[in-house]
């Protein structure tokens, strides 16, 4: 073969070639391999073009392989340990591709490579041995279910001239004595003999003729003995000519065996039934007719046999129809033989009856033969046991108190509920148990086991009560102090059956005693001492050791205000906020209490004045750094020290506060400036009453107050109360201020609210009382039919008068977010539509008449 042959050989062959040479040094050892050649299908496969590595050293070239995700640096260097008279195999991914590479040397000092792609043969491979396994499972569930069916079952084969059979399970061989190699290629005569044989083919060609499942009974003689069979016979078309008949027999001997019994039975039975003292009645299972009655039956329940035969079961039994046919269906089901039922007899008087209840067979047909017992008494004793036990079982059940009874040797035999949920057993659990299992006790001031109460009643016979710091070690580990006894069972006679201990968990006894102690010396709101606790430490620190003990007292600004705008949540929180920047500011050994509803009190042991002062200046920087929104801090301090061991505390505690109540005179009005303008400043944001509307209203006012001839000081409180009408409203949700649409009844409501929260607001400003009825006023009608007083008339104040006029042509003529301003002219025909129901009309023609000049439009 001419190289240009092989090198076109090489082209077209459908596995990858490269060749290397091999490279030694002085010693003759391989040091590496250049690169001489490969095929496309190579550099197809390894997805490189070889042009430019032409002689290029392995080593020096390994980079352009790594892409492709196989070790090649490993493969060349393991290519220089291969004695050349070997060859080196190895399997890996390349280029997301299965392939298997050989390298061999084929002549020395040169190393060639073959690369194979196995991705297709082994994907292959892969599914065939899926559908192989498919296949082997599906076989051998058929096969387990073939053979572990009950019924016999057997496979013939019909060529159109004659059946054999090929094969039947494992039940078939148990009954009819042939096993699969006996009776596999063997006709029916051939197997069974000529006479069974021939009935048997008649059977199968006629299921074969028809060409449907058969079903019938046969008597048949095999080698596993005569037996009668419930047979079906089925055809199956395989292909072409080829018919199965597909064989499934029932064993019937028993039943038929059973049926003929029944039968005879039935005839002696008939005899029982007419001379029996017992009540009996043969019943239809579907209708529930009675079918006949015996003598017994009849003096029962006072009818005549006659009349019973006209009568059915559910005319008897006062249960429901569908009760009484759900329970005859049970019957003839033979799911259940007893039932109780109340029956009516004829002269109204309801019994309670036992009726044993069986389906019989009578006159060709499956009737239900009842036995019927009078047991009212029984059941009445019964019933009134039973209410009796369940009493004591939901007495026990119910109280709060664990009880655990025993038995003589100590075994547990009964844990109520609240035993249960104290010991961690469950009673399902403990039941059979010893008591040391489920009830173990340690004392809790020393850490030990005690003795129990049951062992020492098991002993003694006597009652037995449990000590103090009593602990009860529950299932998990976990420990639960618990108060008890123990006492023995005993009935009249004085016999011992066990022992009966009761216990409690007085874990909350211990806490409620632990927060009562808490809350009797700790303001609830605070959670700072309360005065109580402090009166007691008063006397505590009144020591020469605690001098100098300076005394801080400061009453919280504006609670009230606070409370009556804001709400008491709002005034709470207040109070929290400035106790804990009272706390913060606090050292471990100075006491702080909140001494008053809005005072608190702290007492600081060895603490001078400057020392004093100081902490009164760092709070209140504290105030103004958690101050935010309508949550405003100010706190008035008094300062005392005690230095003196002859000095009186109770003095010091008096000078304390005088000098709060001074300090608090001293910063009042500026508090009160400051609460008001942050009001104002709410009531704007939240509200559409802006800065603007109420000096409109002012002028307003004021041009109609100068036009009545009001007084200077009615002229001043007419402005504040343009100003401050609305301020109420600081106390209305912002939602509800701001509604684009109609308000609801509960929202209106709530809008009203306003001028009661603005007069609140007044009362407590010395500065603003002057307007508070007038605040309080401002939404009256001339009608009466205003709010909240329902003023008519001159009863509204002269100045809520004028504003409701100057209020109402402001509001009309500004936008709303629910409505566009109305023009000027259309505001006065609403003004002059409601003068005399809801404004003073006088005051209305004045204002029209003022809104012509110039300088009030």
């Amino acid at each position: 073969m001419t190289e240009t042959m092989l090198q076109s050989l090489l082209g077209r062959l459908p596995f990858g070639y490269c060749a290397y040479e091999l490279i030694r040094d002085g010693q003759g050892a391989p040091t590496d391999l250049h690169f001489l050649e490969a095929n496309a299908t190579f550099e197809s496969m390894i997805g490189l073009s070889f042009a430019s590595l032409s002689g290029a050293s392995v080593r020096t070239s390994f980079n352009a392989f790594i892409q492709d995700g196989f070790d090649w640096a490993k493969f060349f260097e393991e290519a220089l340990t291969v004695p050349e008279k070997d060859s080196l195999t190895r399997y890996g991914e390349i280029q997301d591709r299965q392939y298997k590479l050989v390298g061999f040397f084929p002549e020395r000092d040169t190393f060639t490579v073959i690369l194979q792609d196995l991705t297709e043969e082994l994907a292959n491979e892969r599914i065939m041995r899926r559908q192989k396994l498919a296949l082997e499972a599906v076989f051998a569930e058929l096969e387990v279910i073939f053979n572990s069916a009950q019924d016999a079952i057997f496979l013939v084969a019909y060529d159109g001239e004659k059946f054999t059979y090929i094969r039947n399970n494992r039940r078939h061989q148990e009954l009819t004595g042939y096993n699969s190699d006996e009776l596999f290629g063997k006709t029916p005569k051939e197997l069974l003999g000529e006479e069974t044989g021939a009935l048997v083919e008649k059977n199968y060609l006629r299921c074969i003729e028809i060409g449907e499942s058969i079903t019938f009974e046969e008597t048949l003689t095999m080698r596993g003995g005569t037996r009668d069979w419930l047979t079906s016979l089925s055809p199956v078309q395989a292909g072409g000519d080829l018919l199965y008949v597909v064989g499934c027999r029932t064993d019937i001997t028993e039943v038929k065996k059973l049926r003929r019994e029944q039968e005879n039975h039935l005839k002696d039975l008939q005899a029982m039934f007419s001379e029996h003292s017992a009540t009996m009645l043969l019943v239809d299972p579907e209708t529930g007719r009675v079918i006949d009655a015996n003598p017994a039956a009849c003096e029962f329940y006072g009818y005549s046999r006659g009349e019973l035969l006209e009568m059915f079961i559910q005319d008897i039994n006062i249960l429901s129809e569908e009760e009484v046919y759900r329970r005859r269906l049970m019957a003839c089901a033979g799911h259940q033989r007893y039932f109780l039922f109340p029956h009516r007899l004829k002269n109204g008087e309801i019994r309670l009856v036992d009726v044993f209840s069986c389906p019989i067979a009578y006159g060709g047909r499956s009737v239900l033969f009842s036995i019927i017992f009078d047991v009212t008494d029984r059941e009445d004793y019964r019933e009134a046991m039973n209410r009796e036990r369940e009493l004591l079982s939901v007495t026990l059940h119910s109280i709060g108190d664990g009880v655990v009874t025993t038995d003589s040797g100590g075994l547990v035999t009964s844990l109520n509920k609240a035993a249960e949920e104290i010991t961690g057993w469950t009673e399902e659990e403990a039941l059979g148990q010893h008591f040391s299992d489920i009830i173990r006790l340690k004392c809790e001031e020393t850490g030990k086991e005690i003795d129990n109460p049951i062992e020492q009643v098991l002993k003694s016979g006597l009652i037995v009560g449990l000590a103090n710091h009593t602990l009860l070690i529950r299932r998990d580990g976990e420990v639960v102090p618990i108060d008890d006894s123990a006492a023995p069972i005993q009935n009249d006679t004085g016999k011992f059956f066990g022992v009966v201990m009761v216990f409690r968990d007085v874990s909350r006894d211990k806490e409620q005693q632990r927060q009562i102690l808490y809350l009797s010396y700790h303001d609830p709101l605070t959670g700072l001492y309360n005065r109580r606790y402090l009166e007691e430490q008063l006397k505590a620190l009144d020591a020469r050791q605690h001098l100098p003990l300076a005394v801080v007292m400061g009453d919280v600004n504006g609670l009230k205000i606070t409370n009556d705008v804001f709400g008491h949540g709002a005034g709470d929180m207040l109070l929290k906020k400035v106790a804990e920047v009272l706390r913060e500011n606090c050292r471990k050994t100075d006491i702080l209490a909140r001494w008053g509803g809005d005072e608190f009190l702290l007492l600081m042991p060895r603490v001078n004045p400057k020392d004093a002062e100081r902490f009164v200046e760092r709070v209140k920087s504290g105030f103004a750094e958690k101050s935010e929104g309508n949550l405003h801090l100010s706190v008035s301090f008094g300062c005392a020290v005690k230095t003196n061991p002859e000095e009186d505390l109770q003095a010091v505690l008096k000078k304390a506060e005088e000098w709060m109540y001074h300090q608090k005179l001293m910063e009042g009005s500026s508090y009160r400036n400051t609460i008001m303008s942050t009001l104002l400043a709410t009531l704007h944001e939240n509200s559409l009453e802006t800065e603007a509307h109420a000096e409109r209203i002012k002028t307003y006012c004021q041009a109609m107050g100068h036009a009545l001839e009001l007084t200077g000081a009615e002229q001043n409180e007419l402005a504040l109360l343009a100003v401050l009408h609305d301020i109420g409203k600081i106390g209305v949700r912002q939602s509800i201020l701001q509604k684009p649409g109609p308000l609801t009844k509960e929202e209106w409501e709530e809008i009203k609210r306003h001028s009661e929260i603005g007069y609140r607001i007044a009362q407590n400003t010395p500065e603003l009382s002057v307007v508070a009825d007038y605040i309080l006023s401002h939404h009256e009608r001339w009608n009466g039919k205003g709010y909240p007083r329902s003023l008519k008339g001159g009863e509204i104040p002269l100045l809520c008068r004028i504003l409701a006029v100057a209020d109402a042509y402001d509001a009309m003529t500004s936008d709303r977010v629910y409505r566009k301003a109305l023009t000027s002219e259309a505001a006065r025909v609403e003004l002059r539509k409601n003068a005399g129901t809801q404004f003073d009309p006088t005051l209305v023609d004045l204002f029209l008449a003022m809104l012509e000049k110039p300088q009030i439009c």
